[in-house]
């Protein structure tokens, strides 16, 4: 299901809001393990959520991020490999993927020795396979799966094949059974451009960083309550564990 949730980040109160009613008489969890796995979008992310989460009592967060990677060089961080091992290792009930900002180089399949150019179907067939493992990985060790889409870039053919790589990734990631959370729209204004800062009732908040690809820290949190608002809605027994997120 698409989740483009832009007046989240459009409204200058609350950041996660529209946590399902049966959540409120839902048991709290001991413990929420929740798995991040990505390049720097998903890095940033999980540094900017540290703070609020390790002061809450249940939801311990596991860094599996790694800045410079992508899905399209096995070779150099074989993702799969990876996501498999984590999610072993710590048996998360929550995943959280954000990755693709460095995939539009030539995808390489080394058990083939051949290379797929984007924008091929080679390379779709391809990447499409390795975000279906990715996530299929982190659902069999038992976690939910949320996969966040890439956002708006502020360079208009940047942007163009993002969009692209975001339809690759969310028809993959939503057949292996993932959550796919939209963040286009968050991140673009009404005519769909760059959208490098939020207007507040009283101001304009600056959240996407100055190289116009990643955030600001408070833009992560943003980005933030669109995972929580998704996670809550669509996993009612986690948002117990998960609580609300705001900008505090």
């Amino acid at each position: 299901m698409l989740l483009g949730r832009r007046h989240l980040l459009l409204a200058g109160a609350a950041c996660g809001l529209g946590r399902p009613a049966a959540a409120d008489t839902a048991p709290v969890p001991e413990r929420l393990n929740l798995l991040f796995l990505g390049d720097s979008l998903a890095q940033g992310l999980f540094l900017s959520l540290s703070p609020v989460l390790r002061r809450r009592p249940t939801p311990r967060i596991i860094n599996g991020t790694l800045h410079a990677t992508g899905v399209t060089r096995t070779d150099e961080h074989d993702w799969t490999a990876v996501t498999r091992d984590l999610a072993a290792a710590h048996q998360p009930q929550l995943a959280v993927f954000w990755i693709g900002a460095n995939d539009f180089r030539p995808l390489v399949v080394r058990e083939e020795r051949t290379r797929h150019r984007f924008g091929t179907p080679g390379y779709a067939e391809h990447y499409a396979r390795r975000v279906t493992e990715m996530v299929t990985h982190a659902t069999e060790s038992g976690a939910r799966a949320v996969w966040l889409g890439l956002p708006n870039m502020r360079e208009a053919q940047f942007a163009g094949a993002v969009r692209q790589l975001n339809a690759i990734q969310q028809a993959a990631a939503e057949a292996a059974g993932a959550i796919w959370v939209d963040t286009w729209e968050a991140t673009s204004d009404a005519e769909g451009r760059f959208l490098p800062a939020v207007p507040l009732p009283a101001t304009t908040r600056v959240f996407r960083a100055e190289d116009g690809v990643h955030f600001t820290g408070w833009g992560y949190l943003r980005i933030g309550a669109l995972l929580f608002d998704a996670a809550a809605e669509h996993f009612p027994e986690l948002a117990p564990g998960l609580g609300r997120l705001t900008e505090a």
